[in-house]
């Protein structure tokens, strides 16, 4: 799954710089200077590339640049499909809901907040992509912070939380968090009402089939098409909205 092939992108940065074919890390130089894709240049993106977590394009008629030089960052454009390859229950396709092992799934990689990578389940990829295209679409671009974690990922941020370690935050025992299961997505969202992405989720994500579910996180939804057909933004449990 590609989902940039036979879109058009837009070059934000004044300062996109074209790289070498032969190294991502190095410049084309033209008259001792990098040459530039010029700024609201509209380009076609034949393939991509990642390089120390970061992610380069490859723009028809110039050549690679940085991700994040066109418009939006290429954000929430899907890169790869990643299969399961066994049954390892702690692997990276194991699904885990509340302890238990669940299955193994398909994953989609796709670029995030920061333009960094992250994952999604194939199984709601169709939903959560239209969801985020739409907002993108009326101008409320939506960065995926976190998607599906794995077991190893999940142990590590664990790891970190208990032992109190700069940078950690509160995290789930692996195989008890919600981002284990497939189908809960934390947004760049730092508030409730008045937050532009807060307020379009609100107003639009129950029809593509998600809805909050933990109180005290604005950024975290799920795919609960079952609540979602109610009409509802979030499960009875979740009291705050403000």
């Amino acid at each position: 799954m590609k989902s940039y092939l036979n879109k058009t992108f837009v070059i934000a940065d004044p300062q996109a710089r074209i790289r070498t074919d032969e190294n991502l890390l190095e410049y084309v130089m033209e008259n001792g200077h990098p040459k530039l894709i010029p700024v609201g240049t509209n380009i076609k993106v034949t393939d991509t590339k990642v390089l120390r977590e970061s992610v380069f394009v490859r723009a028809d008629d110039f050549g690679w640049t940085a991700g994040n030089n066109l418009k939006h960052g290429f954000l929430n454009e899907t890169l790869a499909v990643f299969e399961p390859q066994d049954n390892n229950q702690k692997g990276p396709n194991a699904a885990w809901d509340n302890g238990q092992f669940l299955k193994q799934i398909t994953l989609i990689q796709i670029v995030g907040a920061d333009n960094k990578l992250k994952y999604i389940s194939e199984e709601i990829a169709e939903f959560y992509l239209k969801m985020v295209n739409d907002a993108q679409d009326d101008g409320v671009p939506m960065p995926l912070k976190s998607g599906f974690r794995t077991y190893p990922s999940q142990e590590h941020l664990y790891h970190g939380y208990i032992n109190h370690l700069p940078g950690f935050n509160l995290a789930a025992r692996p195989g008890f968090s919600n981002h284990q299961d497939g189908f809960a997505y934390d947004f760049a969202i730092g508030g409730y009402n008045g937050n532009p992405r807060y307020d379009w989720l609100k107003r639009h994500a129950p029809a593509h089939g998600f809805v909050r579910t933990v109180n005290r996180e604005p950024w975290h939804w799920e795919y609960r098409p079952q609540v979602a057909s109610t009409g509802a933004f979030k499960i009875p449990s979740v009291t705050d909205d403000h």
